[in-house]
């Protein structure tokens, strides 16, 4: 059962949110003007790839490709050849679409894609793996302080914190509103007394590194890397806590541009952003600062939500259903056996995206040449399922397929419990798969 082309409130109610008012329309209707100009301008400025005045004054700059939103789901999409071993363009690209997220308002992001092309990228116990994503978050971190947003580069606990701080501290001294912290704000505790050791005697030399702890309470922007499943709950609890200190100040009121629904079945609150045209259950925060999820692989970590010694299901029905991934790039090598030669066909393609655009699906143009082609775009997010049968499709692998050999082939489940359509309610937003 598939709900794509049906229309879904952001707070998960399929079919049962209240509509917005007449007059929320009338002021999304004005906005759409201001919206459209501000990706415009996002989109024609050249991104400086470098920090600082003196960046600024040589003009190092790399221009970013500007991917256009459709309003409607789109079978041909745009025949634009896109590589994926090319990380000039992938920072590039990922840098605009975090931008264009920002100037939408949005607060929670993901941003997914291969940090090394090794067979290997995808396992997190590597050092070359975790090494890669804080260079890439130091990327993005330097794109972003030219927009004035002060950067914090989270790591799960403090040893990780200490380790990137020797190898990467040169590069970090560099940029003045880029610094590390933790989920945690600790590390093992003989880590922890031998660096207060160190620390105590750095500040009665004059040389106490603070830079982390002073832009703690100053940083708009947190980009969380390297993290594990078991250490969701540390991320939720950073995220809950900065977020209610903001509740709690801001008192009971809503930011300018928020409406407040009534959901008629359960009677709860529900809100409605006029510039995003998006609702949630949970109530906006003045000046909420950006979270960037990057590079946790979420797909593979919500799989083990629910097992022993891991946080329950909940995790992406209450908290990782709320960030919306605005660059993502999930690559798969596939193989079918045909009753002709050669016998065994290989493939390979990927599902894609770049906020605002559609989620797409890849077809590698020449097996190995990391060169794939758009052939099909949604504004819903594809399944790996739906993903694989739509290549097949496109290769006419399926065309002498019956119905009873395409269910011994996929077999009755053809999607993972958390893209699975009846639990659509349960989601805080639905910001994930759009």
């Amino acid at each position: 059962m598939s709900t794509r082309g049906q229309s879904v409130c952001s707070c998960g109610s399929v079919g049962r949110a209240r509509a917005p008012s007449r007059r929320a329309l009338s002021s999304l209707s004005t906005r759409r003007g201001e919206r459209s100009a501000s990706r415009d301008d996002v989109s024609s400025k050249f991104l400086v790839l470098g920090g600082g005045e003196a960046a600024r004054s040589r003009k190092v700059v790399a221009p970013l490709r500007c991917s256009q939103k459709t309003n409607e789901s789109s079978p041909m999409p745009s025949t634009t050849t896109i590589a994926l071993d090319n990380y000039t363009d992938i920072v590039n690209n990922m840098a605009k679409s975090v931008l264009l997220g920002l100037k939408d308002n949005l607060t929670r992001m993901e941003v997914e894609f291969p940090p090394v092309l090794e067979s290997d990228a995808y396992k997190n116990s590597s050092d070359v793996y975790i090494d890669a994503n804080v260079q890439f978050a130091i990327a993005l971190g330097r794109v972003l302080q030219e927009y004035e947003r002060k950067v914090k580069i989270i790591l799960p606990d403090e040893n990780e914190v200490r380790r990137a701080e020797k190898i990467f501290g040169q590069a970090l001294d560099m940029y003045e509103n880029i610094s590390l912290g933790s989920l945690t704000g600790r590390g093992d505790v003989i880590s922890d007394a031998i660096e207060g050791v160190k620390s105590a005697f750095s500040f009665l030399d004059g040389q106490g590194g603070q830079k982390s702890k002073e832009l703690d309470d100053e940083a708009n922007t947190y980009i969380v890397i390297n993290a594990s499943c078991s250490e969701l709950l540390d991320l939720r609890d950073f995220v809950n806590k900065k977020r209610e200190a903001l509740l709690e100040e801001q008192g009971g009121s809503i930011p300018l541009g928020w409406e407040e629904y009534k959901d008629e079945k359960s009677g709860r609150s529900y809100y409605y952003d006029t510039r995003a045209k998006s609702t949630t259950w949970e109530r906006p925060v003045e000046n909420e600062p950006a979270v960037i999820l990057m590079n946790l692989e979420l797909e593979t970590l919500r799989g083990d939500l629910g097992l022993i010694a891991f946080p329950p299901k909940e995790m992406h029905w209450e908290f990782l259903s709320s960030f919306k991934p605005v660059y993502f790039i999930r690559q798969r090598d596939y193989s079918k056996t045909i009753t002709e030669s050669p016998y065994l066909v290989n493939y390979s393609g990927a599902i894609y995206r770049e906020y605002p655009g559609d989620w797409q699906v890849l077809l590698e143009e020449k097996l190995g040449g990391r060169k794939y082609r758009p052939i099909r775009s949604s504004e819903d997010r594809y399944t790996l399922f739906e993903a694989k049968e739509t290549m097949m499709e496109e290769m006419g692998l399926k065309s002498d397929e019956t119905p009873a050999l395409k269910f011994l082939r996929t077999g009755y489940q053809t999607c993972t419990w958390w893209e699975d359509p009846k639990d659509y309610d349960r989601e805080t937003s639905d910001n994930w798969r759009k």
